[in-house]
């Protein structure tokens, strides 16, 4: 491949992908990725296995397309995470990967920003996930209740394999 086609490859972002129709339940964070759900304590991380920073849905992803768990403003909004807070108070981060920070935005294109307000079901970002895969990394996506002291009863309600849109956490 030559300078131009290289370069031109390069700026390709992917488009961004119609809205899921949802209508999330009530005290429902929605699963933001179509994959495999696993158990938190198989990951590769130990804060994110530990769930740290809180209740964890952990989902092996089937295709690199992420979309709102929740209703709210995006209050933070990094290549490779994106934190909300939600309408009805839950507060979400949804990180992309594992060590995917190193890769500097390479390979993930935002489709939100730090102050917009998103809709469950709406389209967040896409992420390459050959990149990732190719950068040494594990592209599993982890849903955050970051203040899970305010649901003690949060429960991961997302098994086996799931559609984005479908139900991921419980948080009453």
């Amino acid at each position: 491949m030559g300078f131009i086609s290289n370069l031109l490859e390069r700026s390709k972002a992917p488009e961004r992908p119609a809205a899921l129709d949802v209508e999330p339940g009530e005290n429902i964070v929605l699963a933001p990725v179509s994959g495999r759900v696993e158990g938190v304590e198989t990951l590769p991380d130990p804060v994110f296995a530990g769930e740290v920073m809180g209740r964890t849905l952990a989902i092996w992803p089937s295709e690199g397309r992420l979309f709102s768990p929740v209703s709210g403003t995006v209050v933070s909004a990094m290549p490779h995470a994106v934190g909300i807070a939600g309408d009805d108070g839950v507060e979400v981060l949804i990180h992309v990967g594992i060590d995917t920070v190193e890769m500097a935005g390479d390979g993930f294109t935002l489709f939100a920003g730090k102050g917009d307000h998103v809709r469950a079901g709406e389209p967040l970002m896409c992420f390459d996930r050959e990149k990732i895969q190719a950068a040494g990394h594990h592209d599993v996506i982890m849903t955050i209740v970051t203040n899970s002291d305010e649901y003690p009863e949060a429960a991961v309600v997302a098994t086996d394999t799931v559609t984005a849109g479908s139900a991921g956490i419980k948080t009453k």
